[in-house]
């Protein structure tokens, strides 16, 4: 069963809404393991994340509950001139899954990228992620085969 886009709150990582988010990205980061611990950690990285410029952090509430997060940060295409958005992270806690609000978060992303005037919204997820994929694609993501990611941590 879908949720009323009415029954959805989506803001902008606050200072007032720190305490929700961090309460998301740790059950994100720790799914079988959240702890007290882990939930002052995500505070910490949302502390510097809300320093950060290129960034934005949207949460999803349903009612006063915490229900989902989508991490952006913005790039720059410069074959095309513009701006890119990146999809960092999307996560649903598990009791509100397949009820529209990734769709909604992605919506309020490909918005944010078209005031901005970006080239693109571009995301990666996990080559099983199958129904992470089947969301993509419905809202219009193509899938580029010939791209892998390749990461060097630092």
């Amino acid at each position: 069963m879908k949720i009323s886009q009415s029954k959805i709150n989506i803001i902008r990582l606050s200072n007032e809404s720190l305490y929700e988010a961090s309460y998301l990205l740790a059950h994100y980061m720790y799914p079988n393991q959240w702890s007290e611990k882990s939930q002052k950690e995500c505070l910490q990285n949302l502390i510097k994340l809300l320093e950060f410029q290129n960034a934005h952090f949207l949460l999803a509430k349903s009612s006063d509950t915490p229900a989902a997060f989508i991490a952006l940060n913005w790039g720059f295409s410069t074959t095309k001139g513009k701006p890119i958005l990146i999809v960092q992270d999307l996560f649903v806690m598990p009791n509100f899954r397949r009820k529209g609000i990734a769709r909604m978060l992605i919506e309020e992303a490909i918005l944010l990228a078209k005031e901005k005037g970006a080239n693109r919204l571009q995301l990666n997820t996990g080559t099983n992620n199958n129904n992470a994929q089947s969301l993509y694609q419905s809202i219009g993501f193509e899938w580029f085969p010939e791209k892998e990611i390749y990461m060097l941590f630092l």
